[in-house]
């Protein structure tokens, strides 16, 4: 082996653990590698910052399709203007009540509340109750329905007709012959109580 002289390189210092390299500071650290625990923790902060956010996001639209009203309860709570129909009440029209109806055609004097009775003067079997439950049809106070005494009281007037006791029944009297279609109204004190006399023109069938 070759053998040198000595010389100023062969005094260099032996390598030390703390020395890098020499166009390095002496305990400089070196750069590059994997990042430190300080860089770890920043991801992990984002990552749930994230998962907070969606989790908040699908509550919120969760929440309002739940508060949602059914269909079904818009659709029963539409007003009469919605659905396409007049409301009767804007109209300035009410409702109409077919017994109302009814009740309105009649004279306003036949609900005087006086007694009235059917009486038969010759005309078909069951002429005097048939009548009676025409009269009661008009809610007048009706009494029991009777026949002619020919004996006692002789022969019949023409028929149909009413008698009424007093001045004081006749307006409803002739409010009654008005709705039965009847043109005789005579006042007779004999009678107690008003009274429809019919005869053989009456056809008890009819009013069935």
């Amino acid at each position: 082996m070759t053998q040198f002289p000595h010389d100023v390189f062969d005094d260099v210092q032996p390598y030390r653990p703390d020395e890098v390299g020499k166009h390095r500071a002496p305990g400089a650290k070196p750069s590059g590698g994997a990042a430190g625990p300080s860089g770890m923790g920043k991801w992990i902060a984002l990552a749930v910052v994230a998962v907070l956010l969606i989790v908040g996001a699908v509550w919120f639209l969760t929440r309002d399709s739940e508060e949602e009203p059914p269909a079904e309860e818009d659709e029963q709570e539409q007003t009469p203007e919605e659905n396409g129909e007049d409301d009767p009440e804007e109209d300035g029209e009410e409702a109409e009540d077919p017994q109302e109806g009814q009740e309105g055609e009649l004279p306003e004097a036949l609900a005087d509340g006086h007694t009235v009775r059917a009486v038969n003067a010759g005309g078909p079997a069951g002429s005097a109750g048939s009548m009676s439950g025409e009269l009661e049809e008009l809610g007048l106070d009706v009494g029991d329905p009777m026949d002619w005494d020919f004996a006692n009281w002789g022969n019949p007037p023409t028929t149909p007709m009413i008698y009424y006791p007093s001045e004081e029944q006749q307006a409803q009297a002739e409010a009654l012959a008005e709705v039965l279609e009847i043109e005789t109204v005579t006042e007779s004190g004999a009678w107690a109580t008003m009274v429809v006399v019919v005869g053989p023109e009456y056809d008890p069938n009819a009013a069935e």
